[in-house]
């Protein structure tokens, strides 16, 4: 399992591609089985796009993201948009923990023990 996520620097789906495809070159995206790719910050106390746009740049980036794992890795499970990391509402992931991503009912469970 693979988690990612962008900064609070609302990057544009491009550099966000880039950045991936980085981890593919490197091998990493082709050594997991699933990657969860949190809901990117796009806005913050100076810009503050209206509901369309910020859902637009958030497809945007997913769609690059998916694009790039999957010419890496097809058979790789890729579950965007998931509220961890630099968002709100925010899920706490539990890192070093069990998660599983079920593909065909696009649910992500985690264990918290």
């Amino acid at each position: 399992m693979l988690l990612l996520e962008t900064s609070e620097e609302l990057l544009p789906a491009r550099n966000v591609g880039w950045i991936v495809r980085s981890l593919g070159e490197r091998g990493i995206l082709s050594a997991v089985d699933a990657v969860l790719l949190a809901r990117p910050p796009v806005s913050d106390f100076t810009r503050r796009p209206d509901k369309a746009e910020r859902a637009r740049l958030r497809a945007e980036q997913a769609a690059v993201v998916v694009e790039v794992i999957s010419s890496y890795n097809p058979q790789a499970v890729v579950c965007a948009g998931v509220p961890f990391g630099h968002t709100r509402p925010q899920w706490i992931i539990p890192h070093g923990g069990e998660i599983t991503v079920d593909g065909a009912r696009q649910r992500v469970f985690a264990d918290y023990s």
